[in-house]
C-alpha cells in the first residue's frame, strides 16, 4: 500500500510520527498549540555534594585558626597587654609637703590632712533615706560640723550633680572629719586630701608665698612655695593594683608599691618677732602717712643672713589666689635711692679720685651741671663741707662736685659693684635687677644725678646689701633665707654660707662708718632723733627722691633711712623705705625715721645684743 493510501506519514526513524507526538487519543493537535514537555531535573551526585560541604567547612575552620594563630601567636602580646590594662589600676601616693620655719623652728607653713565630705544619694536610697523628713535630719545633723545652714545641705542633697556623688564641703579639717565619722550618716562619706596651712597668718606671706593644687597636688605659687617647690614637694608615689568589673581592688590579687618621698623643710634665717615687729611698725607708718607702701629689710652683713624682710601692705597667704596679689614689694619694687646711695659716689672719689673725707668743698646756693640745675633741700650762706660734712648734711651741690673727680665709667662700676642693676641672688621669684643705664646712654647730667641717688632704680634688698657691705669691711656677702633643710629621712643639712666678694677697701669702709655716725646727730639738730639709741653708736644715713608717679613724672617721693648696730661693729643692717607719704612730710628722716628707730630697738633687745657704749667717732664737717 502507497503513503498516500495509509493516511500516516512515515517517522524515518521508523513507526508513525502520529502515534508519537498525537495526543491520547492519537490525534494530531489543533492547528497554533504546541504541547509541553515533561521533563524530571536530573538527580545529583551524593557524593559530589558531600564533598563541597567538607571544603566548605575546612574553609570556614582555616579561617577561625588562622585568627585563633593571629590572635594568640602574632598579637597575643598586644591583647595582653590591652586586658592588663583593663584590669590594672595605679593608685597616686601624694607625698606630704615639707614644712618651712623661722630660725627658731617656729612653724610658718606647715601640711595639714584635709577631707571632702560628699553625700553619696545611691547609697541613700539604698538606705531608704528617700522621705524628706529624713533626708532634713542628715542636713540639720551635718550643718553644725561643716559651719553651712540646714537648708544649703538640703538642696545638695536633693539636688546632686550627678546620680553618684555632690561635695558638701572641701578642705575640712580632721577634728571636723572625726565629727562626722562619729554621727554615722548613711549617704555620707569623706576623701583624705592634703592642704597647705599657715599658722601665724600673713606673717612673712611675701617671703614664704602661697600654694595652689595642680590634680590635687599642692603646687607653689609664689614666694619660697614656688622658688623651692620641687624640694619643698617631694616625690609622689603609686600603686599599682587589680580591680574588679566595678572598679575595686582584688584583695590577695598583688600589687606594686612605688613609695611616695615626702618633701624636705626649709628652715629660714628668718626671725618670725622680728618679721612681725617690722610689719607692724610699717603698717602703722603707712596709715599715718597715707603712703603707698612701706618695707623694711634687717640683714647680719657678717653672713648675709636676712633676719626681717617685712612689708606693707601684705597679703594672707591662706586666701590668696594669684600671683599678681602676692607681689613681694622688698625684691620686686624699685625706686630712686637718693642720698643713700651717696655713700657710692664717695667711695668711687676716696679709692680712684684723690679724695679724703677731709677734702673741702664750698656750697653755694645751686650749680649748673650738664645743664641740670642742682639744688640742695637746705642751704645757707657760706656752707662749706668736708666730704664727711656733704655726707651727713646730705648735699646734692656738694656730692656733684666730688663726682667730677672720677671717670663716668668708675663711677658705674662701683654702682654695679655695689649690686645696682643686678640681682642680688637672695632666691626669690620675680627679684628685680632694677635700673642703672650703661655709660653709652647716659646724658650730660646723668653721672651727676646718679651722684646723689636720682637717675637709678633699685631695690630694698639691694639697698640694704650696699650699706652690708660697708658694714662687713667692704665685702659683700650674698643674702639668703634659707639656713637650711631637713630632708624626709631627719637629716638637716646647713646651707652653704653665702658667695663673698670685696666691694671697697676696708680702710674705705671704716672711713664711710665714721662718718655715717654723724648723721643721727645731725638729724637730731633738727627735731628727727630717730639714730639716737643709748648705749649704742648708730651709723645712718638718709634719703628723699623724687619718683615717678602714674600720671606724672617726679611727682611723688620716697624716703629712706638705713642704720648699722652698733655703729662700731655693725651686726645689724636695717633699711626701711616708705613710698609715697602723702600727709605729715616726705623726708627720709621725718618718715622714715620713726620705723627704724622702732624696729632698732626690738631686733637689739631680741636678739640680746648689748649696749657697746660706743660714742660716735669724731669727725671734721665743715671745712675751715
Amino acid at each position: 500500500m502507497s503513503e498516500r493510501s495509509s493516511g500516516r506519514p512515515t517517522d524515518p526513524r521508523g513507526g508513525s510520527r502520529g502515534g508519537s507526538r498525537g495526543g491520547p487519543s492519537g490525534r494530531p493537535p489543533r492547528a497554533g498549540t504546541q504541547r509541553p514537555r515533561n521533563r524530571l531535573p536530573p538527580r545529583g551526585d551524593p557524593s559530589r555534594r558531600l564533598g563541597v560541604t567538607l571544603l566548605a567547612i575546612i574553609f570556614v575552620l582555616t579561617l577561625f585558626g588562622g585568627r585563633l594563630v593571629q590572635l594568640q601567636g602574632m598579637e597575643s602580646g598586644t591583647y595582653g597587654k590591652l586586658a592588663s590594662q583593663e584590669r590594672d589600676r595605679a593608685i597616686a601616693l601624694p607625698a606630704l609637703r615639707g614644712s618651712i620655719t623661722g630660725a627658731n623652728g617656729q612653724v610658718l607653713a606647715m601640711t595639714v590632712e584635709t577631707y571632702t565630705v560628699y553625700a553619696d544619694p545611691l547609697t541613700m536610697t539604698s538606705s531608704k533615706l528617700t522621705d524628706a523628713a529624713e533626708q532634713q535630719q542628715v542636713a540639720n545633723a551635718m550643718a553644725g560640723p561643716l559651719g553651712m545652714t540646714s537648708a544649703a545641705i538640703l538642696n545638695l542633697i536633693q539636688h546632686p550633680t550627678s546620680p553618684q556623688y555632690v561635695v558638701l564641703a572641701n578642705g575640712i579639717s580632721a577634728q571636723v572629719g572625726n565629727q562626722i565619722t562619729a554621727l554615722n550618716l548613711p549617704g555620707i562619706a569623706m576623701t583624705p586630701s592634703y592642704a597647705r596651712s599657715y599658722p601665724d597668718g600673713d606673717i612673712a606671706a611675701n617671703i614664704i608665698g602661697f600654694t595652689g593644687t595642680d590634680n590635687g597636688v599642692l603646687k607653689g605659687g609664689a614666694g619660697l612655695e614656688l622658688e623651692d617647690n620641687a624640694l619643698l614637694a617631694g616625690q609622689p608615689g603609686s600603686e599599682q593594683v587589680q580591680t574588679s568589673n566595678q572598679g575595686q581592688p582584688i584583695p590577695l590579687a598583688g600589687s606594686s608599691i612605688k613609695p611616695a618621698v615626702n618633701g624636705s623643710d626649709l628652715r629660714l634665717t628668718i626671725v618670725p618677732a622680728l618679721q612681725y615687729a617690722a610689719e607692724q611698725a610699717c603698717a602703722k607708718q603707712v596709715a599715718k602717712t597715707k603712703a603707698s607702701n612701706c618695707t623694711v629689710v634687717i640683714i647680719q652683713p657678717k653672713t648675709g643672713h636676712v633676719l626681717a624682710m617685712a612689708q606693707w601692705p601684705t597679703f594672707n597667704p591662706s586666701t590668696i589666689t594669684s600671683a599678681s596679689q602676692a607681689t613681694d614689694i622688698p625684691v620686686q619694687n624699685v625706686f630712686q635711692p637718693g642720698s643713700t646711695a651717696k655713700v657710692i659716689t664717695a667711695s668711687a672719689a676716696f679709692e680712684h679720685g684723690g679724695q679724703t673725707p677731709m677734702s673741702a668743698y664750698t656750697i653755694p646756693a645751686e650749680i649748673v651741671e650738664g645743664g641740670q640745675v642742682i639744688q640742695d633741700a637746705e642751704w645757707a650762706p657760706g656752707e662749706r663741707y668736708t666730704i664727711a660734712g656733704i655726707i651727713a648734711h646730705s648735699s646734692n651741690i656738694g656730692m656733684s662736685q666730688v663726682a667730677n673727680h672720677i671717670s663716668e665709667q668708675t663711677q658705674y662700676d662701683y654702682l654695679k659693684a655695689f649690686g645696682l642693676g643686678q640681682t642680688t641672688g637672695i632666691g626669690l621669684p620675680g627679684e628685680s635687677a632694677g635700673l642703672l643705664p650703661p655709660v653709652s646712654q647716659w646724658s650730660a647730667d646723668t653721672r651727676y644725678t646718679l651722684s646723689f641717688g636720682q637717675g637709678v632704680a633699685a631695690t630694698a634688698i639691694q639697698m640694704a646689701e650696699v650699706y652690708a657691705t660697708i658694714a662687713n669691711g667692704g665685702v659683700r656677702v650674698q643674702p639668703t633665707l634659707i639656713e637650711g633643710t631637713t630632708n624626709s629621712a631627719g637629716k638637716y643639712t646647713p646651707s652653704a654660707p653665702g658667695a663673698t666678694r670685696r666691694v671697697i677697701q676696708a680702710k674705705t669702709a671704716s672711713e664711710l662708718l665714721q662718718i655715717l655716725q654723724q648723721v643721727p646727730a645731725v638729724d637730731a639738730e633738727g627735731d628727727q632723733p630717730w639714730g639716737i639709741i643709748p648705749g649704742y653708736a648708730i651709723a645712718a644715713k638718709t634719703g628723699t627722691s623724687q619718683e615717678a608717679g602714674p600720671h606724672c613724672a617726679l611727682c611723688e617721693y620716697g624716703a629712706s633711712y638705713i642704720g648699722m648696730a652698733p655703729g662700731n661693729d655693725p651686726q645689724l643692717v636695717i633699711a626701711v623705705n616708705v613710698q609715697n607719704p602723702r600727709k605729715d612730710g616726705y623726708y627720709g628722716d621725718v618718715v622714715a625715721g620713726p620705723v627704724f628707730y622702732q624696729v632698732a630697738k626690738d631686733a637689739l633687745a631680741t636678739l640680746d645684743i648689748p649696749p657697746d657704749g660706743a660714742v660716735p667717732a669724731k669727725v671734721r664737717l665743715n671745712a675751715p
